[in-house]
C-alpha cells in the first residue's frame, strides 16, 4: 500500500473521528498519484463510519434547499443579522473601497437570491462571507438555491423592453473593479 495514501487517510480518518467534516477532494489533490488508492480508503472507511449528527448550519441550509429557499437567506435570517451587517462584514473583512458599498450590496442580493452564479464567486468572498454568517465555506457552496425555470412575468419583461429602448447604449463597458472580480471572476 502507498505510504502517502496511508497517511492521508489517517489525517482524514482522525478529522472525521473528531467531528469535523473533511473534505475528500482536498486529501485525493494531495495524494497526488496515490488518489485512486486513497479515495478507496475513504470509500471502504464512509461506508462503515456511522453518519455524523447534522449541525444547526446544515439544518439550516438542508430546509432552505428543501422548500426552495435561498440557503444564504436562510442562514442569514436564522442569525439575526440584516443584509446591511452582512456587507459591512465583507466591506471590513475585504478592504474594499467605502464608496463601493452600494455595488457590494447589490451583488450580494443577488448571490443571496439566486440571481448570481456562485461557482463565480472568489473563495476571499467564500471565506468572509462564512465568516459573517458563521459557516463553513463547503457548507455554503455544497447548498445552491433550487433554479425554477419559470417566464419572467410580463410587467418585468416589458419594464426590461422599455428600459432597453429608452436608455442609450454605451459603447464601453465600465472597468472592472476588485468588487466586480471578487463576485464574478470565479473561485481562487
Amino acid at each position: 500500500m502507498a505510504e502517502r495514501a496511508n497517511e492521508l487517510f489517517g489525517e482524514y480518518a482522525s478529522a472525521y473521528a473528531r467531528g469535523e467534516r473533511p473534505a475528500a477532494v482536498e486529501f485525493l489533490a494531495r495524494a497526488g498519484t496515490e488518489a485512486d488508492e486513497l479515495a478507496a480508503l475513504i470509500d471502504c472507511f464512509l461506508a462503515r463510519a456511522p453518519a455524523p449528527a447534522p449541525d444547526e448550519t446544515g439544518v439550516e441550509l438542508f430546509e432552505a434547499w428543501q422548500a426552495s429557499e435561498s440557503p444564504l437567506l436562510r442562514l442569514r435570517t436564522a442569525r439575526g443579522l440584516k443584509a446591511e451587517a452582512v456587507v459591512a462584514t465583507l466591506m471590513k473583512t475585504l478592504g474594499l473601497d467605502a464608496r463601493k458599498e452600494g455595488k457590494v450590496a447589490r451583488y450580494y442580493d443577488e448571490l443571496e437570491s439566486g440571481e448570481l452564479n456562485p461557482d463565480r464567486v472568489d473563495r476571499r468572498l467564500w471565506d468572509a462571507l462564512a465568516r459573517a454568517l458563521g459557516a463553513r465555506v463547503p457548507d455554503l457552496l455544497a447548498w445552491r438555491p433550487r433554479q425554477l425555470d419559470l417566464p419572467a412575468p410580463a410587467f418585468r419583461r416589458a419594464s426590461h423592453q422599455m428600459a432597453a429602448m429608452s436608455v442609450p447604449q454605451r459603447s464601453e463597458e465600465p472597468e472592472e473593479d476588485e468588487v466586480d472580480r471578487l463576485f464574478r471572476s470565479g473561485l481562487s
